[in-house]
């Protein structure tokens, strides 16, 4: 922040100068004088350093946004969603999880191992919420991560609490490359492709450079079921009650 300030003044100092010369040069100029094309040379140049410096500010920025959001996705680092729960009036939604966890990844989660859990959004007569779940210890939350593929067939699926950009990402990089080639760790998109290979990808610039590396075959639609490391859900629950979830930030 403290640079982009800085690129600030000094833009806006060297422009207040070139404006007070231009117009010096403009008051003391007869028409048809050497001078008016002298100030209309120094004027490109000047438009151009001008356009250069308004790029160098835009990549700061981008820079300082790819900072806070890194921050956002390390304070969900220890969250999970959990999708497909169906909603009971009264419940306890931690010990839903608990329950839940005992009866498909057969582990000894405790409610105490949970800092705090709560339905996502508000209650809606045609839709289950999701559950946010804040474990306390984050080797916890990777043990379920990382044994999600046992909830196959339950109708419930977990996926990680990705940032608004993140979430846009990930959502592309299934319709270009296809669901079951997309899958999210530690808050990353990564693209298999076609050799076993995975890709990082962080920006939709960063698609084409996996494009050669990825299946020849045409891409699964977003709908097709199916992806490494990840449990299914209908394109519904993706592009819908996912995307409001991403927006969405945990109550404190």
């Amino acid at each position: 922040m403290e640079s982009i300030q800085k690129s600030m003044k000094e833009m806006s100092e060297e422009f207040n100068l070139k404006m007070a010369e231009f117009q010096g040069q403009i008051d003391k100029a007869t028409p048809g004088s050497p001078t008016v094309a002298s100030v209309a040379s120094q004027f490109e140049a000047f438009r151009a350093f001008i356009l250069k410096s308004l790029e160098v500010l835009q990549q700061q920025v981008e820079f300082l946004a790819q900072q806070v959001d890194a921050l956002e996705m390390r304070s969900r680092r220890k969250i999970l969603l959990f999708h497909g729960v169906a909603e009971v009036s009264g419940e306890d939604t931690s010990a839903r999880v608990v329950e839940l966890m005992k009866e498909h990844l057969q582990c000894d989660l405790a409610i105490e191992d949970i800092a705090r859990s709560h339905r996502m959004g508000r209650p809606r007569s045609n839709q289950t919420r999701c559950i946010l779940v804040k474990f306390r210890e984050l080797s916890d939350r990777n043990n379920i991560w990382f044994g999600k593929t046992k909830l196959k067939g339950s109708g419930v699926v977990m996926s990680e609490f990705l940032t608004a950009p993140r979430h846009d990402l990930f959502m592309a990089a299934r319709e270009r490359f296809g669901v079951r080639n997309c899958f999210t760790r530690d808050g990353n998109i990564y693209v298999l492709g076609k050799d076993g290979k995975r890709s990082c990808v962080s920006r939709r610039a960063g698609f084409d450079l996996v494009q050669v590396a990825a299946s020849a075959e045409p891409a699964p639609k977003a709908s097709d079921k199916g992806a490494p490391g990840q449990t299914t859900t209908t394109a519904s629950q993706r592009a819908g009650k996912v995307k409001r979830q991403a927006t969405i930030k945990p109550r404190a």
